[in-house]
């Protein structure tokens, strides 16, 4: 009894090779009606139609990096600006000029930009600097780099 105990409870537990083949432990063999054979006159049901979205998303703002948010127009007028000198060669020297921004440009050729991004290049008594830095409001400030070594900070306030 013992050895026809065993084979029926694994029949039973696995199911037979044949049922399994025939897609009848719930499976579709192409047929969704779960027949063991044969066709089926009713048509098979298509697959539910993807839902369209009632609003479509806008695209995120993107903003250059020339946009702070306001015109460039808002740092026009008279600036005073002070350098002191942070390299061996000029540690403490100390220097004050103005200068004036209309349109995005400075009297001796420097740039803002509407973000207040400031850009520069000066040239005195065959000694040119290269300044670069940013205006925010009515201050700013930056670092400066001059062809003789000399190299240091910079900032400027809104007269």
């Amino acid at each position: 009894m013992k050895s026809v105990a065993l084979p029926c409870l694994l029949v039973v537990t696995l199911g037979s090779g044949h049922a399994w083949s025939q897609g009848a432990t719930g499976g579709s063999l192409g047929n969704d009606n779960k027949s063991l054979s044969g066709s089926s006159s009713e048509p098979r049901a298509a697959a539910p139609a993807r839902r369209e979205r009632s609003e479509p998303r806008a695209a995120p703002v993107r903003r250059s990096s020339d946009d702070g948010g306001g015109s460039v127009a808002r740092f026009d007028g008279r600036w005073r600006m002070s350098f002191t000198g942070r390299s061996k060669i000029c540690a403490g020297i100390t220097a004050d000029s103005t200068f004036t921004v209309s349109g995005g440009r400075t009297n001796d050729g420097s740039t803002v930009t509407s973000s207040g991004a400031f850009q520069g290049v000066a040239n005195t008594s065959g000694v040119s600097a290269v300044l670069t830095g940013r205006l925010s409001g009515r201050s700013g400030g930056g670092s400066m780099q001059m062809s003789n070594g000399c190299s240091g900070r910079w900032t400027a306030v809104k007269l």
